[in-house]
């Protein structure tokens, strides 16, 4: 599969025709007024659609109250239409209602429905989406603007060879992430079962090392370029999944930050603010760049005192019992902070056996290196896949 998805493709267009979207999508306008009685199982808003993924794998149910009325069957694609750059588009395995936010696309009898997803999530369909969008804050495109994008699209006969292609692709990568998250649930397991031991004696943060106070500063000390003169500001929203991304940074000149606020490779960056509680105290462990890096007045760093420190710190920060403890820190707060002496006095119970813990290292240090490997592999299937649909269509 990879070897044909490494150069392009050579595929034949002469049969094919121009459509317009309209041609071969409609737009159901279908409603529910009474979700209980119709026996509505999934309710899906657009928090539920994934950027950039084909599946609806999330949804909730009418167990909370709920004004959606606007009815999805399986096959059909729920399109965010508020904020298209954000390339919410996603085929639904199962039937329910959706918001009003989201626009519902089904195939007619010219395209096979397996294709629809395929030529939603394609970068040419989401930027011409994201041009007919209109509004200030929260722009949303129509389906009347939509239904005039136009494409080649391939005979009946070559639409069915074509979907088994992509949907081939889409297999392998569901294949990698299932692997992912089984390997991710071992790895979680073994922190809450071996290194935490509530039979030991309390263990603080404070004790494996320090808390870095993140950088304060005013818009107007912003500088539009980096150079070996500034340093990137590392925010909240660069620190996801475990990773720091380096999008949307801000840079400061290095004047304004101290040098004990440069982060050093192995430091971590803590996230101690955010809208979400579940974002708050998300870290991330920093890994040389080659520039300077700190992290905002929002962030904090957490500096180990030694390699021993740093290893155990680096899963502990991965641990459901560390998310525990921070939900309970921010419970019954109505702001979502995070203060550098809440992570200081912030404990856990360890497994105190240095033999022990140097060989659960080891196992826990392979766990992250094969994570790293598959999301990587993942990440390179993910290009190929776009890279296919968009030669296509």
């Amino acid at each position: 599969m990879e070897e044909v998805l490494t150069k392009n493709l050579t595929i034949d267009k002469t049969s094919w025709s121009l459509v317009r979207f309209g041609d071969v999508v409609i737009e159901p306008k279908e409603s529910i007024k009474d979700p209980h009685a119709d026996g509505i199982e999934h309710v899906v808003g657009l928090e539920h659609i994934e950027p950039e993924n084909i599946h609806l794998k999330n949804s909730t149910s009418l167990e909370e109250s709920t004004t959606f009325t606007k009815k999805f069957t399986v096959g059909d694609v729920l399109f965010g239409r508020r904020r298209a750059y954000l390339k919410k588009a996603a085929q639904a395995s199962f039937s329910g209602i959706c918001s009003g936010d989201i626009t519902v696309f089904r195939a007619n009898e010219k395209l096979m429905p397996q294709l629809l997803p395929f030529i939603v999530n394609n970068d040419k369909f989401f930027d011409y989406a994201v041009k007919h969008s209109a509004g200030g804050l929260s722009p949303r495109v129509k389906f009347k603007d939509l239904a005039e994008y136009e494409f080649l699209l391939p005979p009946k006969e070559q639409q069915a060879k074509l979907a088994e292609l992509l949907w081939a692709m889409d297999e392998l990568i569901e294949r990698e992430l299932e692997v992912l998250v089984n390997i991710k649930q071992t790895y979680l397991s073994k922190i809450e079962k071996e290194l935490i031991n509530k039979e030991c004696q309390k263990t603080y943060f404070e004790d494996f090392g320090e808390i870095i106070r993140g950088v304060g500063y005013k818009p107007n000390d912003l500088l539009d370029s980096y150079s070996d003169d500034t340093c990137i500001i590392l925010r909240s929203n660069n620190i996801f999944d475990s990773k720091i991304n380096y999008d949307n940074i801000k840079i400061l000149n290095l004047e304004g930050v101290k040098p004990s606020q440069i982060l050093n490779v192995g430091d971590f960056a803590v996230c101690m603010s955010n809208g979400s509680k579940e974002l708050v105290g998300k870290s991330a462990q920093y890994i040389d760049n080659g520039k300077n890096v700190s992290i905002g007045s929002f962030c904090a760093g957490f500096r180990s005192k030694d390699i021993l420190s740093q290893r155990i710190v680096q899963h502990l920060f991965a641990s459901e019992s560390y998310r525990y403890a921070i939900k309970r820190i921010l419970s019954g707060s109505a702001i979502n902070n995070l203060k550098p002496s809440d992570i200081e006095s912030l404990f856990l119970r360890i497994e105190q056996d240095k033999s022990k813990v140097g060989v659960l290292l080891n196992e826990l240090d392979s766990f992250v290196v094969n994570m790293d490997v598959l999301e990587s592999k993942i990440s390179s299937s993910r290009g190929l896949q776009k890279s296919l649909i968009n030669q296509i269509f």
